[in-house]
């Protein structure tokens, strides 16, 4: 089903070509301008200002990208997932026998090729009908459960085939925040591997995650006044990745960001994790400020006070019923694991945006309303709701520690 553009927006003259060559040009131009910009709070923090390269960099691989697949966004999900009522029921539908995902069965999520050990080679990454091929798990989806919930391929855009736009590899420096010391430490080892897929620092996790809401057709992340959120498992189309150039406000949506709180952060991890460190997510402060790629190819800090600002604003002129990220969803009224954050604001831009890539994670001018509001002493909603209204406890402390295997389930 295609996406269908706003009543009364005119339709862009541009050819697919044309809006490719100015959005790279645009991204390579701010490659060559960022690094001498103090942006805000970035001025002097060195770990800001390489995360930002970072992001410029993956940005003019989204570009390449789309260049290749037609203006596509990356994906790891088939469309038409959704004609099914899980992964096996698709594969079973395709006439799938294969446990590795050999055609007609829904490819494997690929991290790439390295070492087995005892000198072999192989191609590493999630089989069968791994869980992995979702973009994100919703609560009481086939695959919800408390490890999984609100993970998803969203999680790994260092997945091949996104990586060879990079620089082949999927432990490649460029996806780690010098800021995330905790990624750092656990990865560093494999910066310098040959290899596409180092099994010694596994599973890897990038330091960035893609927008989940803008991985869905926008009729999955549906604004309320619209009918509301829908499951993608009840859509024939829900699992339909929008291009690219489809944003309706390019420099107001946020395609990627840095997926843990890491600038200012009072500790390093959330102590309601009990066995290991785990820093908070991005989301669980309004002190947070994730450094942030938009789909217009700028790259800046954008603080959580600032995406606070804007959902109120959304709120105020929707009259109460839609805001910023979606109330409507199975996360319930507070989103995406509010409920063990640091202050308990409730936050959900980027994951949970109201409309998809259709939406906006910020709007103009909310920036400087909410430094207002802060030096007149004013504060952040909190959370009200452990539960959302489905009655899925929405307490996770962690991301689940899932490693990538061989076909073989080889994962030494």
């Amino acid at each position: 089903m295609p996406i269908r553009p706003r009543p009364g927006r005119p339709e862009s003259g541009f050819t697919l070509t044309e809006l490719l060559v100015t959005l790279l040009v645009v991204v390579l131009l701010l490659a060559t301008t960022l690094p001498a910009i103090g942006m805000g709070g970035a001025r002097g923090d060195a770990g800001v200002q390489g995360s930002i390269a970072n992001l410029v960099t993956i940005s003019v691989a989204h570009v390449l990208y789309a260049a290749d697949w037609n203006g596509r966004q990356v994906t790891w999900t088939r469309d038409d997932l959704g004609t099914a009522d899980s992964i096996s029921g698709y594969n079973s539908a395709q006439g799938c026998t294969s446990s590795f995902n050999q055609p007609p069965c829904h490819p494997p999520v690929l991290a790439g090729l390295g070492p087995t050990g005892g000198g072999g080679y192989g191609f590493w990454g999630f089989w069968g009908a791994t869980p992995l091929i979702e973009p994100f798990i919703w609560p009481g989806g086939p695959n919800d459960g408390p490890v999984l919930r609100g993970f998803g391929n969203f999680r790994y855009p260092n997945l091949d085939p996104f990586h060879d736009y990079v620089n082949g590899r999927y432990q490649d420096e460029v996806f780690y925040a010098p800021n995330d010391e905790l990624s750092q430490d656990r990865n560093s080892e494999c910066f310098e591997s040959l290899a596409e897929f180092d099994p010694a620092c596994n599973p890897g996790y990038s330091s960035y995650c893609l927008s989940a809401a803008a991985m869905f057709h926008p009729d999955v992340m549906r604004a309320n006044a619209a009918g509301g959120w829908q499951d993608p498992w009840s859509l024939d189309h829900g699992f339909q990745s929008p291009g690219l150039f489809q944003a309706t406000y390019p420099q107001l949506k946020t395609h990627m960001l840095e997926a843990l709180w890491l600038q200012n952060a009072p500790v390093q991890c959330n102590p309601d994790v009990p066995d290991f460190c785990s820093p908070y997510f991005f989301n669980q402060a309004a002190a947070s400020s994730p450094v942030t790629l938009f789909y217009d190819g700028s790259v800046r800090l954008l603080p959580n006070t600032e995406v606070l600002a804007a959902d109120q604003q959304i709120i105020e002129q929707t009259g109460g019923i839609d805001g910023a990220w979606h109330r409507d969803t199975p996360f319930g009224i507070d989103g995406f694991f509010i409920q063990d954050g640091f202050d308990l604001a409730p936050i959900s831009h980027h994951v949970l945006t109201t409309d998809g890539i259709l939406g906006r994670d910020t709007v103009a001018g909310a920036g400087a309303s909410a430094a207002r509001r802060l030096r007149r002493g004013g504060t952040v909603p909190l959370a009200r709701q452990a539960t959302d209204a489905h009655g899925f406890s929405l307490l996770r402390t962690s991301l689940p520690e899932i490693l990538l295997t061989t076909p073989e389930g080889n994962d030494e």
